[in-house]
């Protein structure tokens, strides 16, 4: 099979700019945000992105571009060389004390493999299921007669979608369906032409309603509590969703960039790709906050969790002027957000059926989207027929986001970082820094080996420590 490639050296960026500014961070971090106390959570998560999120961006990009393999067959490529350099070094005498303690550890890469592939397709069922809610609100505003709503006609619409397992379900299965679409057309021909398409449109969109947002009277109270900073009000559990958090929308631990990077130009470095899709990402958080926490403090909603951006929204909008086409506009653009997000997670899964397997694109396509499909089902009917399961006070949907983006997926980051730190080519990692050309280059590659070696480990471990005791505790 022929090897996918970015037709551009724009295409990387594209393709991470659209899973950046997919729900990750229009839908999850406003809700994160508020529930871990505004402006003290923004300052950890900016320092987490320097300190944490780029470091493991661009370390999931080496093992990309070193092996040409997804996450799948790239544990094996990497297997393969480690036993090969073991074979090596003892009929040479020459393996060190380090080497020999490290090597065995090569034995867990088909479990952080399969775990990471397990990750990307629980969290594409999950995440289609809240594209389903997009599109939802995207056609109860397309319903709305000239932009003139009827009495209470946004009230009760997000308890009517909550309700029905089987409307949740139906949306969810058309979107993945149409990500599929796009998907099996290849890399050239459908990620980056299509994502290519969506985001000057969707960047055009969001910056008028960025400007609309400014202009409330609320906006001043809004940026107070975006930015200022009350460290008070961080909790035992704010590290590990600011981990959790940065993980999602960076695709980090489940097999994207890892995808992504496989996908590189050879003249395209990977440090600078890493600090550009980083810097895309910061400043979409910063233009989630700036479009949603106006609206929230217009006093048009209460709504708190996973619901607030699809409550306090559609009732404000209700209230403005031209609110109905302000709303198509909106949706429209949370939509083809999602669906930049979604086809970066689909394209992972359909990468690593191919690599692993004699299937077409077109037939990998099919059967990531009935993989998708089925991993959609629990959280479709969460909040319907399987409410009643509940486990430490948590819904299924509930769960999912907790054990999967706060836990399994950081898990994955951390394993993949002690690849990266011992198995990646060190004079492939060293040069792909040097090549930049910059005098700090090495100061850089210095900074970014320490950060791998000592930082990013021990912060993930605390993070994942702290969040099980308060889940035990509560």
């Amino acid at each position: 099979m022929r090897r996918g490639a970015w037709a551009t050296r724009f295409g990387i960026y594209f393709a991470a700019i659209g899973s950046a500014f997919g729900l990750g961070s229009l839908w999850r971090f406003p809700y994160i945000v508020s529930a871990n106390g505004g402006g003290a959570f923004v300052i950890l998560y900016f320092f987490l992105m320097l300190i944490l999120g780029v470091p493991l961006l661009i370390g999931e990009l080496f093992i990309g571009k070193f092996t040409r393999r997804s996450l799948l067959a790239a544990q094996k490529q990497l297997v393969a060389q480690s036993q090969s350099d073991s074979m090596i070094e003892s009929k040479t005498g020459s393996v060190g004390e380090s080497q020999s303690n490290m090597r065995p550890f090569m034995r867990l890469m088909p479990v952080i493999a399969v775990l990471g592939l397990f990750c990307c397709v629980v969290i594409l069922g999950y995440y289609s299921v809240v594209c389903g809610w997009v599109l939802f609100f995207l056609a109860k505003f397309l319903e709305a007669p000239f932009g003139k709503f009827p009495h209470h006609f946004m009230a009760n619409n997000m308890a009517e979608i909550k309700a029905s397992g089987s409307l949740q379900m139906t949306l969810a299965v058309a979107h993945i369906v149409l990500a599929g679409v796009i998907v099996a057309k290849g890399v050239e021909e459908g990620i980056e032409r299509w994502v290519g398409l969506i985001m000057p449109v969707f960047v055009g969109i969001l910056s008028v309603l960025v400007l609309k947002s400014l202009s409330m009277n609320s906006s001043i109270a809004a940026l107070r509590y975006f930015m200022y900073p009350d460290f008070s009000k961080l909790t035992i559990t704010s590290l590990g969703y600011a981990v959790g958090q940065l993980c999602f929308t960076l695709s980090i631990g489940f097999g994207p960039m890892i995808t992504f990077g496989s996908y590189l130009r050879d003249d395209a470095l990977v440090p600078e790709t890493g600090f550009r899709v980083a810097v895309f990402d910061a400043l979409t958080a910063v233009i989630a906050g700036l479009l949603i926490f106006p609206l929230v403090f217009s006093g048009a909603s209460h709504a708190q969790g996973p619901e607030l951006l699809f409550v306090t929204v559609p009732q404000f909008l209700m209230h403005i002027k031209g609110g109905g086409i302000f709303g198509i506009f909106f949706f429209l653009c949370l939509y083809l957000a999602a669906l930049g997000a979604t086809i970066a997670i689909l394209e992972t899964v359909v990468a690593n059926v191919c690599e692993n397997s004699r299937l077409t694109r077109g037939k990998a396509s099919f059967f990531a989207v009935m993989v998708g499909v089925l991993a959609a089902v629990a959280p479709a009917f969460s909040s319907s027929v399987l409410s009643v399961i509940r486990i430490a006070g948590h819904s299924l949907f509930s769960l999912i986001d907790l054990t999967v983006v706060n836990g399994c997926v950081p898990v994955v980051a951390l394993l993949l970082c002690w690849v990266v730190n011992h198995e990646v080519n060190e004079k492939a990692k060293r040069d792909e820094f040097f090549a930049m050309g910059s005098v700090s280059s090495q100061i850089l590659y210095t900074h970014w080996r320490f950060l791998m070696k000592w930082v990013v480990p021990p912060l993930i471990m605390l993070a994942l420590v702290l969040q099980a005791v308060a889940f035990f505790h509560r």
